[in-house]
């Protein structure tokens, strides 16, 4: 594999993609408008707190998810969701994606062999597909660019095969 010039140079943030944040965004500003509507009739204020407090969530909610996704240094890749975790290039053994029902994910396959999915980047409905692609490779040549002169394949034979992985014997 080829690394493209300038992959190494600059910490890198890849975060949620719009289209699996903004849907929630959306309903959160409707459901506002209903609530809206509910305190403009004057009548039914206590009838519009289920859509003001449904309002809240989702926007909460929205906001929240463009945030995750990974930062990629020159030492780990530090992965941004319910809770932080760094995963040290030199443990990595492969960058691979892994379709999951209708979306695809990319995944890091650590020395362990338990895949770490990564939120971001994503595709889901054919929704953010070449964004995906541009950022799996950016993250698999970040990897191959980092991942140490004292690198070696270290997983076994059996992990290797279930990920599709090239045989290094």
């Amino acid at each position: 594999m080829i690394l493209e010039q300038g992959t190494a140079e600059a910490e890198v943030k890849i975060r949620m993609p719009r289209h699996a944040w903004i849907f929630k965004l959306a309903a959160g500003v409707l459901w506002l408008a209903g609530a809206a509507l509910y305190l403009w009739s004057l009548q039914l204020v206590l009838a519009a707190l289920v859509p003001l407090a449904v309002s809240g969530v989702l926007v909460a909610s929205a906001l929240w998810h463009r945030n995750l996704g990974v930062d990629l240094t020159r030492e780990s890749a530090i992965l941004r969701g319910f809770r932080r975790r760094t995963v040290p290039w030199h443990e990595v053994q492969a960058v691979v994606r892994q379709r999951r029902f209708d979306s695809w994910v990319v995944q890091l396959i650590p020395q362990s062999g338990r895949p770490v999915k990564l939120l971001a980047p994503t595709s889901s409905l054919g929704l953010g597909a070449a964004q995906f692609e541009r950022d799996f490779h950016r993250i698999e040549q970040w990897w191959l660019a980092h991942r140490g002169e004292s690198w070696c394949p270290l997983l076994p034979e059996a992990v290797r095969n279930q990920y599709g992985l090239p045989n290094t014997h």
